[in-house]
């Protein structure tokens, strides 16, 4: 028959995957930040690839292991795999120079470059209401950002582009849905990484301590487990429904911040957060 599977409406079920998936991913970005210190971005990246790609091996085979690998559009893979490379690279980069709050508000602003995309991209209609809605998410992202003034950091644009470059790899799940396999588009990305970062990584390899070991492990772990989430999320509950529970993402954020490296975020990326998040 040609109708999809029926996806189960259970929004209960979907807001518990997206918090999950909100907690554990902003527990890599404070694992990542930690480690981005000592370690080279690519020794991060190779090390968290393998863990990921080992947490996310059974739902492969669940997926019918090898073949949900089978592909009719490997382009479209390399191109998703580069956006991954881009996206990880600049944000492991950003995060060892930027505070955990800000930068996790400012890529916050994806979920707006994703309305925004949808119309020209994927035809989706984007009524009035939603653009004036995304204006005022951009002014609170410019409020944190503060180009003109005396604290701006370049490394505020990186963040910027990472949250424009997860806005274009969400749009091709979308857009990919019903022709590749969860597992395919999940897999395909990390294979990108580890290949990529496994050759670099030689470069400039610092043996690990314990503790460093254990902190890159557990950012692959993570990975694997927020994206799995992420993904299942949406199939359980609308986009509308879980969009605002990103936001929880920034009190995480904020706390690990503040735990972690004492850092506490200024007013005005307060102002700026509540401007996104309203």
């Amino acid at each position: 028959s040609m109708t999809p599977a029926p996806v189960t409406e259970n929004r209960s079920i979907g807001i518990g995957l997206l918090i999950t998936a909100m907690f554990t991913m902003t527990a890599m970005d404070a694992a990542v930040k930690w480690a981005v210190a000592d370690y080279s971005l690519q020794q991060v990246n190779f090390i968290r690839s393998i863990a990921a790609i080992a947490v996310l091996t059974p739902l492969l085979w669940k997926n019918g292991g090898l073949r949900a690998l089978h592909t009719t559009r490997p382009w479209g893979h390399v191109w998703r795999a580069s956006l991954m490379l881009i996206i990880s690279y600049t944000w492991f980069y950003a995060l060892g120079r930027m505070k955990l709050a800000d930068i996790g508000a400012i890529v916050m602003v994806s979920p707006l470059m994703i309305t925004a995309l949808s119309a020209p991209l994927l035809g989706e209609k984007v009524g009035l209401r939603r653009w004036i809605a995304v204006g005022i998410g951009f002014a609170g992202m410019l409020t944190i950002v503060r180009p003109g003034a005396g604290v701006f950091q370049p490394v505020a644009l990186l963040a910027v582009t990472v949250a424009f470059g997860y806005a274009l790899l969400i749009l091709s799940n979308r857009a990919n849905r019903a022709k590749e396999s969860l597992a395919a588009l999940t897999y395909y990305p990390l294979i990108g990484i580890f290949i990529v970062s496994g050759a670099l990584t030689p470069l400039d390899w610092t043996q690990p301590t314990a503790g460093a070991w254990t902190a890159m492990v557990f950012i692959g772990v993570c990975a694997g487990i927020g994206h799995v989430c992420l993904t299942l999320a949406f199939r359980y509950a609308s986009p509308p429904v879980l969009a605002p529970l990103e936001y929880t993402g920034l009190i995480w954020a904020i706390l690990f911040g503040y735990w972690f490296f004492d850092e506490l975020p200024d007013q005005w990326t307060v102002v700026g957060m509540v401007m996104i998040a309203s």
